[in-house]
Parts: C-alpha cells; sequence; structure tokens
C-alpha cells in the first residue's frame, strides 16, 4: 500500500513513486529544480548557508550583480503561497520562483520579479492583516486555471533570461 500525504495542503492524496514526499522535501527539491535549470542557462548559482532571510538560492549574473531567489512548492493545483513582505522587498534584484508540482507531468517553474507585486493581479496578492495577528504578506493564490493565470511568468530559458537579465535596470 502506497503511502500519502494527507496533511499538504491541497485537495487530498498524492502518491509518486508510491510515497509522498513531505513539504521539507518538496521544498528541497523544488530548490534543485530551479538551481538546475538556472545554472543549465549558464549561471553560477550558490545556496546561502542559512535560509532567515527569505532568499533560497543567489545568482550571479555577471558584472558583480546578484539576483535573489525565494523559492515556494506547491503540490496541488490550488492552494496558496506567500512571502512575509519583511523578508521580500518590492525589488527588480529579487523574484519568486514558484514549483507546481502536478500529479501527471513533471513539475511547472514560474519565476515572478518582487516589483509584480508593486500592482498586484490575481493571481498575485498583497494583505496587510492591519489589527490582526498575521504578518503583512505577499502571495499567490494557485487555483483551478493556474497554467492560465501564472502562464505569464513560465520558467522558460528566454523568460528566466529575461528576469535575471533585467534584475538590476533602472526602474
Amino acid at each position: 500500500m502506497a503511502m500519502t500525504d494527507e496533511g499538504a495542503a491541497g485537495t487530498g492524496p498524492v502518491e509518486l513513486g508510491g510515497r509522498a514526499p513531505s513539504a521539507l522535501a518538496r521544498g528541497a527539491a523544488a530548490e534543485l529544480f530551479v538551481a538546475g535549470r538556472v545554472a543549465l542557462l549558464g549561471f553560477q548559482v550558490y545556496r546561502p548557508l542559512a535560509d532567515d532571510r527569505g532568499v533560497d538560492l543567489v545568482v550571479d549574473v555577471g558584472g558583480g550583480r546578484h539576483v535573489m531567489i525565494q523559492v515556494k512548492a506547491i503540490r496541488t493545483t490550488s492552494g496558496y503561497v506567500f512571502m512575509r513582505k519583511s523578508t521580500f522587498p518590492l525589488e527588480s534584484w529579487l523574484a519568486l520562483a514558484l514549483v507546481v508540482f502536478d500529479t501527471d507531468d513533471d513539475p511547472h517553474l514560474f519565476l515572478i520579479p518582487a516589483t509584480e507585486w508593486a500592482d498586484p493581479h490575481p493571481p498575485l496578492v498583497s494583505r496587510d492583516y492591519v489589527g490582526l495577528k498575521s504578518a503583512p504578506e505577499y502571495g499567490v493564490t494557485v487555483r483551478k486555471r493556474w497554467k492560465h493565470e501564472l502562464a505569464a511568468w513560465s520558467g522558460t530559458p528566454r523568460h528566466i533570461e529575461q528576469v535575471l537579465q533585467h534584475a538590476h535596470r533602472e526602474r
């Protein structure tokens, strides 16, 4: 009998190779997946020693410039990921790499520049939670139409290169 991952966000169990990975394992796999895709485009990719500032990958784009990437993974076609505003400034040198683990396909990568949240539109959201305990956050709502809603940021080699090369241009 295969093990399933009932505790993760989503609509139900997903079986992968007979065993479902934990959320921590999915996150680590997503970081390696993104690092591999970026490295295969010829960029140097580094992983910080600590993950206490919302940066999972550092990409050397040349000329002493770097792009910081926060990686988030989701295993379903419906859910929500977020980044705390305190560790996700809306700067051109920061991006979110969202990896969607679909049950039928290889992982899907979407690379979203942080500046997209300056004027968020669905599926991007900005929440301040004024007067509540929750910390302010930026997020992505992943719904049934996620492939269509996230298509503008699809992690094609061309899109990845554009995001990385435009990271330090003047706004």
